[in-house]
């Protein structure tokens, strides 16, 4: 398949063209296969599946690797924002992704992401090789024995993953962010931060340009294209990820969404259970009438955006409209792949701000509770318990 020319290349003066970094090392076949196997024990790039209108998405599972693939995923979340590219979490744990986009863009984020991965933790081992000469330092051999070996290790590995997450930062941001210097006034376990941010600037690359065209075009040509789910089972799941909610054959009734809520558990617990709020229970008891005769209840998460009522996620303090939050375009993904970016009848039981994104995805979905205040909203919710005929206009 052929892939859109993106090269970023810089000619030089004598005519020749500059390496693309991280991918063209010039140390032969030996080397570049002793690299990918290095690079393979970060992450796992399952096969790429088309779906419609030229979008893809890829699981990406990162091995546990010394307690770093949580770490590591969440690295991919930052590094796949640079390629226009939408992750979501697939485990409780964190070292399951699920990319989508472009089909495009996609590939080149699964192929960039291992030698980013890879990048990042040569420049995060260094910040830990310049830790562990601090630490033997005889001027500090009282306060690390103080800590014991136990609490020496954990310390070491708090010091890498902060210094891991500014690393980051400052590759996935513009290269000329200004970057402040160590202050020789502290010592260097208090500056892990500042440590991340120095070797990051040192070592930045155009993280766009670190995939390797040829690999990215062996993704698309190897990628499998997606139908529908099949209809045998009440639920099509690959891998863990739930694809399909319910069987397409049986009657679907109205998808009804309903709001998380800031009260929630103390443990990661199926969506359906997490969420304590008033307004959220009131909601799932109308969304529970709504679909007695069938139907889908899907919660709206500021967090982790359409959870399905069974799917197991961990507590988290965020709103709609945070930093982070779900996007509209996310949510589309989400309803794209759970087969119900289609559905006919859709009612939105949730606030101004949650609305607002998810009928981004459904226009033509009835928002009974728009632009009321909470005391109205809850006296709509129980008048939709009895009257779950009634036709609500749907918001402009």
């Amino acid at each position: 398949m052929r892939l859109r020319d993106e090269s970023r290349d810089v000619r030089r003066e004598d005519g020749t063209t500059a390496r693309r970094p991280l991918w063209d090392t010039g140390w032969g076949p030996e080397r570049a296969a002793a690299d990918a196997v290095r690079r393979s024990a970060y992450v796992a790039v399952d096969r790429l599946q088309l779906r419609t209108g030229g979008r893809a998405a890829a699981r990406l599972d990162f091995p546990y690797g010394a307690g770093r693939g949580p770490q590591r995923a969440e690295a991919a979340e930052a590094i796949a924002a640079a390629f226009g590219v939408s992750v979501r979490r697939l485990d409780r744990g964190g070292r399951a992704l699920q990319a989508s986009g472009p089909a495009e863009d996609v590939a080149r984020f699964a192929a960039a992401l291992p030698r980013v991965l890879d990048h990042v933790e040569q420049l995060a081992s260094w910040a830990a090789r310049m830790y562990g000469a601090c630490a033997r330092k005889p001027q500090h051999a009282a306060r690390f024995e103080a800590l014991g070996s136990a609490g020496r290790r954990r310390a070491a590995a708090y010091f890498r993953a902060l210094a891991c997450r500014r690393i980051v930062e400052i590759l996935t941001g513009p290269q000329d962010v200004t970057v402040p210097e160590l202050d020789p006034a502290l010592p260097l376990w208090e500056q892990a931060a500042t440590l991340g941010g120095v070797l990051g600037e040192y070592g930045w690359v155009e993280v766009r340009d670190a995939y390797d065209p040829a690999d990215a075009v062996q993704l698309l040509d190897d990628a499998e294209p997606v139908s529908a789910p099949a209809p045998s089972r009440p639920a099509t799941t690959v891998h863990g990820e739930q694809l399909a909610l319910f069987d397409p054959t049986r009657s679907p009734g109205p998808v009804v969404v309903v709001p998380c809520s800031g009260a929630k558990g103390d443990r990661p617990t199926e969506a359906g259970h997490l969420y304590t709020g008033s307004l959220h229970i009131h909601a799932r008891r109308t969304a529970d009438a709504l679909t007695a005769a069938g139907g889908t209840v899907l919660i709206l998460s500021s967090r982790y955006g359409l959870l399905p009522l069974h799917q197991v996620v961990a507590p988290y303090d965020m709103r709609m409209g945070d930093e982070g939050s779900v996007t509209a375009d996310q949510l589309h993904d989400q309803a794209a792949e759970l087969n119900l970016l289609d559905a006919q009848e859709v009612i939105l039981l949730t606030p101004a701000a949650y609305t607002q994104r998810a009928a981004a995805v459904w226009p033509h979905a009835q928002t009974p509770l728009a632009h009321l205040g909470i005391g109205r909203q809850r006296g709509r919710l129980t008048a939709l318990r009895t009257a779950a005929a009634e036709d609500f206009t749907t918001a402009a």
